[in-house]
């Protein structure tokens, strides 16, 4: 019965792992974290932490007077003449911390997995679990960090986006939410499992040496 508990909360710990690094794959690679309202017909279309669209935009300080239209790559040469205000300081801070966020995870989950196959780092080892464990709080800490930023940024910076009323949070950031959760709950589990592990290995260690420990002292003499 423990044994299969165990086991549960080993694999529970690894399906939310896979889980949020397929949901931060999704999110990371989709342009779709700001959207504008269809309604408010804005020349401004949506924006990825990679990509940007636009509907003939034109930006009021670009000495060329260049007007952007379609979906481009944010570092291409398209957007070159406005780089500076289409990835501002604390956009470049996401960015970084969720490529940081799919490394970890990336990493992590092939671990975690082979572990669970057997064909790597075995699943039972302390060091293996709790590491883990770690490194799935770090990037649950990290996504918390970039969409609270992105979230208060995308509506209070006036020197982005003048009109953040007529956008919204879309899909793709809200799946990169759901990664965060996703990664602290299997950093849980494998805190859980990892704790559970090492109680085992005491408990092991006190049945087989009972009286580790324990010094015999000795009797003094008596005399008669």
């Amino acid at each position: 019965m423990q044994k299969s508990k165990a086991k549960a909360l080993a694999w529970s710990g690894t399906v939310m792992a896979l889980l949020a690094t397929f949901f931060h794959i999704i999110g990371f690679a989709t342009p779709h974290w700001l959207e504008s309202f269809e309604q408010a017909k804005s020349r401004f279309d949506r924006i990825g932490l990679w990509t940007a669209c636009f509907h003939n935009f034109g930006y009021d300080r670009d000495q060329l007077g260049k007007e952007y239209d379609g979906c481009h790559w944010i570092y291409s040469y398209e957007f070159k003449p406005i780089f500076d205000w289409l990835n501002p300081g604390w956009f470049l801070g996401v960015q970084i911390m969720m490529t940081l966020v799919l490394i970890i995870n990336i990493i992590t989950s092939i671990l975690l997995l082979l572990g669970r196959l057997g064909m790597f780092v075995h699943y039972k080892d302390f060091f293996t679990q709790f590491t883990c464990s770690m490194m799935m709080f770090l990037s649950g800490a990290l996504i918390s960090l970039s969409v609270t930023l992105f979230g208060i940024k995308s509506d209070t910076d006036r020197q982005w986006f003048p009109r953040p009323d007529q956008n919204y949070l879309a899909w793709s950031f809200g799946l990169m939410v759901v990664a965060g959760f996703f990664c602290i709950f299997s950093a849980m589990c494998l805190l859980f499992d990892s704790l559970r592990i090492r109680w085992d290995m005491e408990k092991k260690k006190a049945q087989t040496d009972p009286y580790k420990g324990y010094k015999m002292k000795p009797v003094p003499p008596q005399y008669e």
